[in-house]
């Protein structure tokens, strides 16, 4: 079975924001894994954006420092995200980054990454 990969795009992240989401993924019974990916620059934002397509990342949550620059390097918004145009989640639809707001809620997240048919 595919294991399905997420992560944290930002500055920072502690070890029980890791802890916390591979517990929720593993309580709703799901193949996935949790990870960090240290993110500063915009160049290193491009980075972690074409690696969702070659390690196959299935979404991140995006930190507070990224979430309007991220914006114009989406492929699409989806309904969620309001003029403020800030994007708290990505995800990896098929080749298509869509942008959402999840309002920091992980259920909401996991809805978005785990839609009908995947993992």
């Amino acid at each position: 079975m595919h294991r399905v990969v997420c992560g944290l795009i930002g500055p920072t992240c502690t070890s029980q924001a890791r802890t916390k989401w591979n517990a929720l993924f593993l309580k709703h019974g799901r193949n996935a894994f949790f990870d960090f990916y240290r993110t500063k620059t915009v160049s290193e934002l491009e980075l972690r954006l074409s690696e969702m397509f070659l390690h196959e990342r299935r979404g991140y949550v995006v930190a507070a420092e990224l979430q309007e620059i991220i914006v114009p390097l989406l492929d699409r918004l989806d309904a969620s995200v309001t003029k403020e145009q800030r994007v708290d989640t990505v995800t990896n639809e098929g080749g298509v980054l869509v942008g959402s707001s999840s309002g920091d809620d992980d259920q909401r997240r996991m809805e978005l990454w785990f839609r009908s048919g995947s993992s």
